[in-house]
C-alpha cells in the first residue's frame, strides 16, 4: 500500500493541471511573444512549486506525511537560495552543466512570491495522498503504470523548466556577438591596451581590520604596505577584465611592468558586489577601472577607487604623536592565584621584571614601568589574574562592552592592579576595602597628531586621557608615560598606553577583534595606614 500512497498525489487534478501548465508555458509560451517575459517566468515558478515537491517525495519513496513535508521544505530552501544568492544559482548551474539538460537561472528575489504554492501543495496533495486504502478501495492494476508515467513526465518537466535555450551559432553571416563572461565582483580592471598584460594583485591580509570611515578618508595615509598579503599574478587579455571582490571595506595594491604600484580602496556601500561582465565592453562603465597606455608606461584611469600607493617607508611619528614611552608596556605570565615570599626581583632594560617566589624560586614575569612596581625581596605577596567583562565606564564608546584583563599584586604594605583593555585601572578593583568611587574619563586624539604606523603596519593614533571627578584635583590630562596622584592619599594612576587603532593587524594586536582602542594603566594604592 505504501508504494501506491507515495505516488497517489501525482494523479490529483491539481498536480496534473500544474504539470500541464508547466509544460505548456516552458515549451510553447516562453519566447512566443504571446505573453510578457516576466509573466511566463512567474508561471514557471508557480507551476513548478506545485509539481516539484510531489516528484521529489516520489523519487525518495517517502511514505509518511512527515517525509512529504520534508520534500516541500527542501524544495523551498533550494528555490529560495537560487533566487536570492548568485553564488547558489551559479553552483546549481555548474552542477546541471554536467547533465544533458543544463540550466540558466535568473536570480530574482521577486520570484519568491510563488512560495505559497508549497503550502497549497502540502495541504491539498498531502491530504489526498494519505487517504486510507479502505476508503478508496483496492488500487486498479493500471494505477501503478499511471503513477510511473506521471512521475516520468513530472521529472522531465522539472529538470527542463529552467533549461538554457540553445544559442544560435555566432560568426558567419548572422552577425551575433557571443555573450561576455560574468563574475560576482565589485569592480573590474579592464585591459584597454592592444596586448596582454601581466599584473600583480595584493589584497589586505585576512587578519587586518579597518574602520571604514578612517580608511576612506585617506587611504594612502591610513594603510601601510606591511598590511597586504603576498601578490597573486594574473594575465589579462586585451578587452578582458579582472574581477575584484569586496563584501565590506577592502583595499588592493596593483602593479605591473610599466605600471607603478597603485592603491585601490572602496567600500561595499560605494560599489556592492554583483554579477559583472568581465569585459571592457561593460554595460556598467562606473564599475570598470581601465588599465591604459600613458606613452610608454601603463596607468590606471581616474576612478573613485584609485589612490596613490602608501610610501615604502612610513613617515616617522611627529613630536605630538610620540608612541608609548620606550621600555614601558604591560605584559605578564601570572595565570593562577599565588601567595608566596618574594625571593628576588630582577629588572631588565626593556621594562620587564623577573619575580622569583618561594623556596623553589618559581619565576613570574611582569612588564610594567619600574616606578609602578613596589615589590621587593622578602615581601609576602599575592598575585592573581583580573578580568573585566562588563559594567559601565565613562571611557567606553556608546554600545561598547567593557573588556579588559590584568594582574593584581597585593601585600600588607601595598597593592597594585595593572589592566590592559578598553577601561582604566581603578582603586576599587583591589581587594582593600576601597569604596567604588569613580572618575569621569574622556579620550581624545592628541591635537596635531594624525597617527603613525607601528612595526606591524597598523595605524596608531595616540590618545589623551582627561580625568575629572572624585579623587582628581581639577581636570587632569595624561598621555602615555605620565601619572597622577589621586587626592586623599588613595594612590597613583600610571598611564602606560592610550591608543586608537582604526586600521590594525589583529595578529599583532592583543585586544579583541572588534575593539580598536587599547588602554594600559597601573593603579598603585598608597600604603595602608598603620
Amino acid at each position: 500500500m505504501a508504494r501506491h500512497l507515495r505516488s497517489r498525489s501525482l494523479l490529483h487534478p491539481l498536480w496534473l493541471g500544474a504539470l500541464a501548465l508547466l509544460v505548456l508555458n516552458d515549451h510553447a509560451l516562453k519566447g512566443s511573444g504571446l505573453l510578457p517575459g516576466w509573466l511566463t517566468g512567474k508561471l514557471s515558478d508557480f507551476a513548478g512549486l506545485l509539481v516539484a515537491p510531489a516528484v521529489l517525495a516520489a523519487l525518495l519513496r517517502v511514505s509518511s506525511r512527515r517525509g512529504f513535508l520534508g520534500a516541500h521544505l527542501a524544495t523551498g530552501a533550494v528555490f529560495s537560495a537560487i533566487k536570492l544568492a548568485p553564488a547558489a544559482a551559479r553552483a546549481v548551474e555548474a552542477l546541471m552543466a554536467l547533465t544533458p539538460l543544463p540550466w540558466r537561472i535568473t536570480v530574482d528575489p521577486t520570484d519568491l512570491i510563488a512560495l505559497p504554492m508549497l503550502f497549497l501543495s502540502y495541504r491539498v496533495l498531502g491530504s489526498y495522498r494519505v487517504l486510507g486504502e479502505a476508503a478508496r478501495g483496492p488500487e486498479p492494476a493500471r494505477r501503478p503504470i499511471a503513477h510511473r508515467l506521471a512521475l516520468m513526465a513530472g521529472s522531465l518537466a522539472c529538470v527542463a523548466t529552467s533549461r538554457a535555450p540553445e544559442p544560435e551559432p555566432c560568426g558567419g553571416t548572422n552577425g551575433c556577438v557571443p555573450p561576455a563572461p560574468q563574475e560576482l565582483a565589485s569592480l573590474v580592471i579592464g585591459n584597454t591596451t592592444e596586448t596582454e598584460q601581466l599584473i600583480r594583485v595584493r589584497r589586505l591580509r585576512a587578519s587586518v581590520r579597518v574602520d571604514c570611515g578612517v580608511l576612506l578618508a585617506d587611504p594612502t595615509g591610513a594603510l601601510s604596505r606591511e598590511l597586504f598579503a603576498d601578490a597573486e599574478t594574473w594575465l589579462i587579455q586585451p578587452g578582458r577584465a579582472l574581477p575584484l571582490g569586496n563584501a565590506g571595506c577592502d583595499a588592493y595594491l596593483i602593479d605591473a611592468g610599466g605600471l607603478p604600484l597603485t592603491l585601490l580602496a572602496w567600500s561595499a556601500t560605494q560599489f556592492p558586489e554583483q554579477v559583472l561582465t568581465t569585459s571592457t565592453q561593460n554595460p556598467q562603465p562606473a564599475r570598470v577601472i581601465a588599465l591604459q597606455r600613458a606613452g610608454s608606461r601603463l596607468e590606471l584611469a581616474e576612478h573613485p577607487a584609485v589612490f596613490d600607493a602608501p610610501p615604502v617607508e612610513p613617515p616617522p611619528p611627529a613630536g605630538a604623536c610620540s608612541p608609548s614611552v620606550e621600555g614601558s608596556r604591560l605584559d605578564w605570565t601570572v595565570r593562577d592565584e599565588v601567595t608566596a615570599v618574594v625571593a628576588s626581583v630582577t629588572s631588565s632594560p626593556d621594562g620587564c621584571h623577573a619575580i622569583a617566589l618561594g623556596p623553589d624560586e618559581r619565576v613570574f614575569y611582569l612588564c610594567m614601568p619600574a616606578e609602578a612596581l613596589p615589590v621587593q625581596a622578602g615581601d609576602i605577596v599575592s598575585l592573581r589574574s583580573v578580568m573585566i567583562t562588563g559594567g559601565l565606564y565613562p571611557e567606553l564608546r556608546q554600545g561598547e562592552q567593557a573588556r579588559a584583563r590584568g594582574v593584581a599584586i597585593e601585600s600588607e604594605a601595598y597593592a597594585v592592579v595593572a589592566l590592559q583593555g578598553n577601561v582604566l585601572a581603578r582603586p576599587w578593583m583591589l581587594d582593600r576595602g576601597a569604596t567604588a568611587r569613580d572618575f569621569t574619563v574622556e579620550l581624545q586624539p592628541i591635537a596635531g597628531c594624525d597617527g603613525f604606523h607601528d612595526a606591524c603596519g597598523s595605524l596608531v593614533a595616540p590618545l589623551e586621557v582627561s580625568l575629572l571627578g572624585e579623587g582628581i584635583s581639577g581636570v587632569v590630562s595624561l598621555r602615555a608615560g605620565e601619572s597622577e596622584e589621586l587626592k586623599e592619599g588613595v594612590g597613583t594612576l600610571h598611564l602606560v598606553r592610550a591608543e586608537d587603532m582604526p586600521v590594525r593587524d589583529t595578529e599583532c594586536f592583543s585586544a579583541p577583534l572588534d575593539q580598536t582602542r587599547l588602554l594600559e594603566s597601573v593603579f598603585v594604592a598608597a600604603p595602608a595606614a598603620p
